[in-house]
C-alpha cells in the first residue's frame, strides 16, 4: 500500500504545489488589502494539485488490474491529504488578515479539494488517464482571472473580498454557494467511488449500435 502511494502519487508536483499554497497565503497575511488576489490563486492550485494525484500514466494496464478504483482512489488521497494540511495551515496562519470569515476561507478551498477529487475520480472511472492535466491548463488560469478581475462579484461571489460590500462579493452567499458545491461533489465522488456506470451509458449505446 505505501510501496504503491509512493510510486503513484506524484509527489514532487502535489509538494510544489503545497509550498506555492503556503507562500501565496503568507503574503496575502501580511498585506490582505492589496494581495487578496493571491487567495484566488491559491485556490486554483489546490484544484490542480488534487487532480494530478489521481493521474494514471499506466491507465490501460491498472484499469485491468483487479483493485477496484476506490482502493486506487484511496491510496492516491494520500496527497490530498497533504495539500489540505497544507490549507489548513495556510488559513491558521493567515487568520487575522482574512477580514474576519477564516472560516469561509477555509471552506474555499476545502469544498475546491472535494470538487477536483471528484472530477478527476469520474474521469478515472470513464477512462480518461490523466484529468489532472486539463484541470491544471484550466483552472488555475481562470482562478488567477477570477481573483483578479471579479467579475459578477454580487452574482457569482466566488473569492469575496474585504467587507463584502456591494461590488466585493457577498460572504454570506460565497458561503452557500461552496457549500453547495462541496454537497454535489461529494455525491459525484460517492457515485464513482461505488462505480456507478450511467456516464458510460452513451458510449455503451454507440458500441451496441454498430
Amino acid at each position: 500500500m505505501l510501496r504503491y502511494a509512493a510510486r503513484a502519487v506524484p509527489w514532487a508536483r502535489v509538494g510544489v504545489a503545497g509550498v506555492l499554497v503556503l507562500v501565496l497565503m503568507d503574503v496575502v497575511r501580511r498585506w490582505p488589502w492589496t494581495m487578496w488576489p493571491l487567495e484566488g490563486i491559491a485556490i486554483g492550485l489546490l484544484a490542480a494539485g488534487t487532480a494530478w494525484c489521481f493521474d494514471e500514466p499506466a491507465a490501460e494496464v491498472v484499469d485491468s488490474a483487479p483493485r477496484h478504483l476506490a482502493w486506487r482512489t484511496g491510496i492516491r488521497a494520500s496527497g490530498v491529504l497533504l495539500l489540505l494540511a497544507a490549507w489548513a495551515v495556510a488559513v491558521l496562519r493567515a487568520r487575522e488578515s482574512l477580514f474576519g470569515h477564516p472560516w469561509a476561507v477555509a471552506l474555499q478551498g476545502s469544498a475546491t479539494v472535494i470538487a477536483a477529487a471528484a472530477y478527476a475520480t469520474c474521469r478515472r472511472a470513464y477512462g480518461e488517464p490523466a484529468p489532472g492535466r486539463a484541470v491544471g491548463l484550466v483552472v488555475v488560469p481562470a482562478a488567477t482571472f477570477w481573483a483578479l478581475i471579479r467579475p459578477l462579484a454580487d452574482s457569482l461571489p466566488i473569492f469575496p473580498y474585504a467587507d463584502g460590500s456591494v461590488g466585493l462579493g457577498s460572504w454570506e452567499a460565497s458561503i452557500g454557494m461552496w457549500l453547495t458545491v462541496a454537497g454535489i461533489a461529494i455525491l459525484l465522488l460517492l457515485a464513482a467511488l461505488a462505480d456507478a456506470r450511467w456516464w458510460r451509458l452513451r458510449p455503451a449505446v454507440r458500441r451496441g449500435r454498430r
